[in-house]
């Protein structure tokens, strides 16, 4: 017997793992986007499921690195001039994040989400077929320098605290696991339990060609506004067409700020705007993902090619990409990579919805119950997903997550 109807607002992989989890309860769902599952940065991201990660992007020390980076328009931290006014607040709250009080409070939040992260997705490969689509490979933290070396080794060991496998390794042994590196590289660490998929695109389209199976509709459609009443919420969409929902789950990223704004709720999300390039035939050969942490970027092995991406630029989510920036990284990563080609490859930008703290939101709306959010995972949205969609049908149901919901909650801010 149905347990009711959820509508969800968002068909990148958040809203494709909270439809999973709600299907499995026995809800019937619909989702809905204004183009489709995996349009946005779903499909355009590194592909790792980055659970050992437990350190906020906001740090006592970032600042300083931060402003060095800025001074390089192409550098792995940008602002765009246009949008600099617009961004400053967004700084601001991310300035007051950074201060170490803040910082351990989002590192054991982080470090809870995360430690969730891979028992679900493990969970929801099983579920729907989708587990041949992973690989197990690790993660190979590389530097250049030895500053830039001794300055990862606290985090490192922060790591390890939390129970996550770091194995420190000198230049000749990362050039075993890699031989087309160049002598660039004076040392890095291994992080051997690192999970990466495939395709992330295709996980996706998996994902939702398994939600169809189980009776989930798909619809497009634009979100234009919300009107909450005693039964739910209408959705009235751009085309002036209205959506009865009974139940709601906001989880369209970048997109997600207004619709939360209008519902009362003034979440300090911005847009990291991400770029890369995949190339089909890279002419090097790269084992497993190649994390330039100095820099900025990764180098990740898909089935498609080599994708060569990160950085943050912040420009919202109007202004035109900035096809310089992947022209940087490629210069960069043919440092480490000389024989690296990049013809035929393919360049893509995309917006990552993120909030000072570094924490998602994963609440009900603060002012309407039967409302919910699921938004703002940043780098992480691919790692932080099938967890969320967990943390998000046990709100629905009533029952609390196993994950302590209160960092997370839409009412910190």
């Amino acid at each position: 017997m149905s347990k009711g109807h959820v509508h969800v607002v968002g068909a990148g992989i958040v809203g494709l793992a909270t439809a999973a989890s709600l299907v499995q309860r026995g809800y019937g769902v619909t989702v809905l986007d204004r183009e489709g599952p995996a349009a946005g940065a779903s499909q355009g991201n590194a592909a790792a499921i980055a659970w050992t990660d437990v350190a906020p992007l906001a740090s006592p020390g970032l600042w300083k690195q931060a402003f060095k980076w800025m001074l390089d328009p192409l550098g792995p931290l940008s602002v765009r001039p246009a949008y600099a006014l617009k961004i400053l607040p967004w700084m601001l709250r991310f300035m007051a994040a950074s201060n170490p009080a803040k910082v351990a409070q989002s590192t054991k939040a982080l470090a809870d989400l995360n430690g969730g992260a891979l028992p679900a997705w493990e969970a929801l490969w099983r579920t729907t077929g989708t587990h041949n689509q992973v690989r197990r490979d690790g993660c190979l933290e590389l530097f250049d320098t030895v500053q830039s070396l001794e300055a990862s080794r606290a985090g490192w060991a922060e790591q390890r605290d939390y129970g996550i496998k770091v194995e420190e390794l000198d230049a000749s042994a990362i050039r075993d696991l890699e031989p087309d590196l160049s002598s660039r590289v004076v040392g890095g660490a291994l992080v051997p339990d690192w999970v990466q998929v495939d395709e992330p695109k295709v996980l996706c389209l998996s994902v939702a060609e398994w939600l169809s199976s189980q009776g989930v509709k798909f619809e497009v459609g634009e979100v234009s506004r919300l009107q909450p009443n005693d039964k739910g919420c209408d959705v009235i969409l751009k085309d002036g067409s209205t959506i009865a929902a009974e139940r709601l789950v906001i989880a369209c990223g970048a997109w997600s700020k207004t619709l939360a704004a209008q519902l009362g709720d003034q979440i300090p999300l911005d847009t990291e705007r991400g770029y890369n390039i995949t190339i089909p035939n890279p002419g090097v050969n790269v084992n497993r993902m190649i994390m330039l942490s100095g820099h900025g970027f990764v180098l990740s092995r898909l089935s498609s090619g080599l994708r060569v991406g990160g950085a943050v630029e912040f420009g919202g989510l109007d202004l035109p990409p900035n096809w310089r920036r992947v022209d940087a990284m490629l210069a960069k990563a043919k440092l480490f990579f000389p024989e690296l080609k990049s013809e035929g490859g393919k360049r893509w930008m995309g917006f990552r919805p993120s909030i000072p703290d570094s924490l998602p939101v994963i609440s009900p709306a603060t002012r309407h119950s039967s409302i919910f959010y699921a938004f703002g995972h940043a780098h992480h949205g691919l790692t932080q997903s099938a967890v969320t969609g967990q943390m998000i049908a046990d709100m629905i149901e009533g029952a609390r997550p196993d994950i302590n919901p209160a960092p997370f909650a839409a009412s910190r801010f």
